[in-house]
């Protein structure tokens, strides 16, 4: 009878062992989906974070590229403009060039006027015999003429400044005009100005565009060895020179 209840005994434990076992192994299967899911959802919303984060960098990204592709349109846009300008400036610099040539034919062919165009530069070179009487600073009748008919030219081409030049030969003032005209470069700067001066009451251009200098005997362009030379130094020079664009285009729309 013990060895039968004995056996019924560790039956009974047996189960016992084995649903204790289906238990744990339950209770084990159940905890770890639970952390697994618990793990999900952190990975989850991490995702959903990093998600947002990459968004927001992509939306600060594009507004920071179109800012930029809007800068370099309006670069481009300047870029064009300027270009245009400069067409323009080359077209009217050309027009003037041929229009003082047209103007001055006369002139050129007694070798009294000579006109030059070298790049952006327009340059008069006008011999002291045309505009001024030897130690003269006042302008001649024959001088006048000339610059009213130059004038109207220089007028209509605001883009460019106005510079007029005094030169002389190297041959001391004489004592009769020492009061007047110290040395060379008082007689330069005094036609220098009265050319200028005429510029502006005469042929109504604005005073901003125009300026005076003197270089006396200087800068020469000949030998002042011989009269020839000599002759060919006592000049007056009227250069067209670059300008403030933005005060041009003011002017242009005055004329």
């Amino acid at each position: 009878m013990k060895h039968g209840n004995n056996k019924k005994q560790i039956h009974h434990e047996g189960g016992l062992i084995v649903k204790r076992s289906i238990l744990i192994v339950t209770v084990l299967l159940i905890t770890a989906f639970l952390l697994v899911g618990c793990v999900s959802t952190k990975k989850f919303e991490k995702l959903e974070s990093d998600n947002a984060r990459i968004k927001s960098e992509n939306a600060t990204l594009k507004k920071d590229l179109d800012r930029a592709h809007a800068r370099i349109a309006e670069h481009e846009q300047q870029i064009a403009t300027l270009q245009k300008e400069q067409e323009q400036e080359v077209v009217a610099l050309k027009q003037t060039y041929d229009n003082l040539i047209g103007e001055l034919k006369k002139e050129i062919d007694s070798g009294e006027i000579q006109v030059q165009q070298i790049k952006g530069r327009l340059q008069l070179t006008v011999a002291e015999r045309l505009f001024f009487d030897t130690g003269k600073a006042e302008i001649k009748s024959e001088g006048q003429a000339v610059l009213r008919r130059i004038g109207p030219i220089l007028k209509k081409i605001p883009e460019k400044n106005i510079r007029v030049e005094g030169h002389t030969d190297n041959v001391p003032i004489g004592k009769s005009l020492r009061g007047q005209y110290s040395s060379n470069w008082e007689l330069g700067a005094a036609r220098a100005v009265n050319v200028v001066r005429f510029l502006q009451n005469e042929s109504g251009i604005d005073p901003l565009r125009l300026s005076a200098v003197s270089y006396g005997q200087y800068r020469p362009i000949a030998t002042n060895r011989t009269k020839q030379g000599q002759s060919k130094n006592r000049r007056i020079e009227i250069i067209l020179i670059d300008r403030d664009l933005d005060l041009a285009k003011k002017m242009r729309q005055n004329l």
